[in-house]
């Protein structure tokens, strides 16, 4: 399977777009909070799409679970003081439901994920 056709993947893309817009728009940017939320955002995908290479079905569970430890630092980031108030309010809330809806298709891809033919 594709997994540009998953929709944890492309959460985890969109996710990773909106953290660096808002990351790179302000003085967090400069920040060693800034960085960890940026790499930790774009990890996400990253990893969801490796599940999806020629893996053993451990693997592949090792890949979704790294991915879903990625997202969890992106929430543990977006609850620093510094982070909120460079974000803000509105921003920081409009990201947490984005995570909410990546954790649940993360949650449901991880139910579901079955090894490759042949393995």
């Amino acid at each position: 399977m594709d997994h540009g056709r998953i929709p944890a993947w492309r959460r985890g893309i969109e996710l990773a777009h909106t953290v660096c817009a808002a990351v790179a728009g302000g003085t967090l940017a400069r920040t060693d909070a800034g960085q960890r939320l940026r790499k930790a955002a774009v990890s996400v995908p990253s990893l969801v799409g490796e599940a999806f290479l020629d893996l053993t079905a451990q693997d592949a569970a090792e890949a979704l679970s790294r991915a879903s430890a990625k997202l969890s630092e992106v929430v543990q980031l977006l609850a620093l003081d510094p982070v909120r108030q460079s974000l803000g309010e509105s921003e920081t809330a409009s990201l947490l439901a984005e995570i909410e809806a990546l954790r649940a298709d993360l949650d449901d891809l991880s139910a579901h994920r079955t090894p490759p033919p042949g393995h």
